[in-house]
């Protein structure tokens, strides 16, 4: 079939430009999240826990678990705190397959270790607004910067939630001490569609105010997306309206105050799932 196409001209415009596209939007889809093949589990049942890179929870690449990448890997239960790399094998897919003997609310945290990336200054601020970013943006022109090349140094800061059995635990809402931290202030597992669930977010253990948080919904095909602001205690309110996998996730970046290698800021990415039926 695909000789046929390179064959005629016509079709060979249409391939590439595809191509083309489906390279652009590989390279803008740059969100990380972990996602479980199911979100509520029974006692002892198993899951398939996977690494996706997409964007607004529209995979593009599925990753495997990478050891050298990753400062920590976590599962963090009602009875305690186990160390997931003892399980993931290195570069294998999923991640990690989980299953509980015990019925609660389970969270899996993983932080990923710095990765660099230099963009032209107007794929940059293009990258800063689409992130709510504004900050930034105005902190390079101040610094006379707006022109330059954008070059970044960032990390990754990811959780998931799992449901087993009926026991919602209150270990769904504790602070496990991620740089950058999204904190669920309601058990989402006590929620239903069209109840509303507050999150916080920490900053090297202080609330981060004033920043844009996301949350996108995805239920079968459809996905939608919501733009939120932090109160002045890095608090936000999202109206949980549909059912499948929720996203919430932000981006936050700062100059280094110290030598980041090649790079100027540094920017820190926090995403945390959860399923509602």
């Amino acid at each position: 079939m695909l000789n046929q196409y390179f064959g005629n001209a016509r079709y060979r415009s249409v391939l590439v430009t595809l191509l083309v596209l489906l390279i652009v939007q590989t390279a803008a889809a740059h969100e990380y999240w972990i996602e479980s093949s199911n979100f509520f589990l029974r006692i002892s049942e198993v899951s398939s826990v996977r690494l996706f890179v997409g964007e607004a929870l529209i995979s593009e690449t599925e990753m495997p678990f990478q050891a050298s990448k990753t400062n920590s890997f976590q599962m963090f239960s009602p009875n305690g705190a186990f160390d997931m790399r003892t399980l993931a094998e290195d570069d294998r897919k999923p991640i990690v397959n989980f299953s509980a003997d015990r019925s609660g609310t389970y969270v899996l945290a993983m932080e990923r270790g710095w990765s660099y990336i230099t963009l032209d200054a107007d794929k940059f601020e293009d990258y800063l607004t689409e992130e709510g970013m504004d900050y930034v943006i105005t902190e390079r022109a101040r610094l006379g910067e707006a022109k330059k090349q954008g070059r970044e140094r960032y990390s990754r800061y990811l959780k998931t939630m799992i449901q087993v059995g009926v026991n919602r635990t209150g270990n769904a809402k504790a602070r496990y001490g991620g740089r950058l931290e999204i904190v669920a202030l309601d058990n989402p597992y006590n929620k239903k569609v069209g109840d509303t669930m507050q999150f916080q977010v920490f900053f090297g253990g202080a609330p981060l105010a004033s920043k844009a948080v996301f949350a996108d919904n995805r239920d079968g095909d459809t996905v939608s997306t919501r733009k939120m602001v932090s109160d002045k205690d890095g608090k936000v309110e999202v109206k949980v309206d549909g059912k499948g996998i929720w996203l919430i996730r932000l981006v936050y970046m700062q100059r280094c105050s110290k030598s980041c290698g090649d790079a100027d800021w540094e920017s820190f990415w926090g995403a945390l799932t959860f399923g509602v039926k």
